[in-house]
């Protein structure tokens, strides 16, 4: 993926951040204005998800995660396939905070759980920065708070567990 658009979607992921941490602060009481930002903040992570897969949503969330992983490394270096991983673990995080905001936890435990399956992959692969990815797995791991984990990023947690 060429720079410049690796560098635009991490600009909007920064957006996308910050109207989290503002609605943060504000707390559980969202007013109009605050539903239509999310709803707007949503619709630019999904758009931001397709410009990361380079195909449209329907293709790569029709993908098992093992897939969507191997899609983003395709014609990649090591580092900018990490990098892209990455990049979709920020946007399934901040998207999860957002379903949240809009009352959606079975879809914000979905990303959360899609988001620590492909960090522990990159983790378990050996990533270039191992600190920083166990660092977003043990932030992920927070966030799920005990929730139940599908059987492969169970496995992939165990991996994980017993490499430390």
């Amino acid at each position: 993926m060429p720079a410049q658009q690796q560098d635009y979607i991490l600009r909007h992921i920064q957006t996308i951040s910050q109207l989290i941490a503002r609605l943060r602060r504000k707390g559980k009481k969202l007013g109009e204005e605050d539903v239509a930002e999310v709803n707007e903040a949503l619709l630019l992570a999904l758009h931001l998800q397709e410009k990361n897969f380079g195909m449209p949503a329907a293709q790569f969330l029709a993908l098992p995660a093992a897939e969507q992983i191997a899609t983003l490394r395709q014609g990649e270096t090591r580092a900018a396939g990490d990098e892209r991983c990455l990049t979709y673990v920020s946007l399934l995080r901040d998207t999860a905070e957002l379903y949240a905001f809009r009352g959606k936890s079975d879809h914000a435990l979905g990303a959360r759980q899609l988001a620590l399956h492909v960090a522990l992959a990159i983790a378990l692969d050996h990533a270039a920065d191992p600190a920083a990815v166990a660092r977003l797995v043990q932030e992920l791991l927070h966030l799920l708070d005990g929730a139940d984990l599908p059987p492969p990023t169970w496995e992939l947690l165990e991996r994980f567990e017993a490499s430390q």
